[in-house]
């Protein structure tokens, strides 16, 4: 359970940091056209993904945790 713990934490902390730390460098990464990433509704969309995924990896460690002690 460990292993798994660790590989979604390096695949969705990765992008959670990405999209919580520079919204605007991830959507230039994207396939968006220039005049839709100045809209500052789709910043605020990247960021609450990225708080998604922040909480899908320590859920994920949450249940790590807990499967020790079964």
């Amino acid at each position: 359970m460990f292993i798994m713990a660790i590989l979604v934490t390096l695949i969705f902390g990765s992008f959670s940091y990405m999209m919580l730390s520079y919204p605007e460098d991830f959507l230039k990464m994207s396939s968006f056209s220039a005049k839709f990433i100045k809209k500052s509704f789709l910043k605020k969309y990247v960021k609450f993904m990225g708080w998604w995924f922040l909480i899908i990896v320590i859920g994920i460690w949450i249940i790590a945790i807990i499967s020790l002690f079964e």
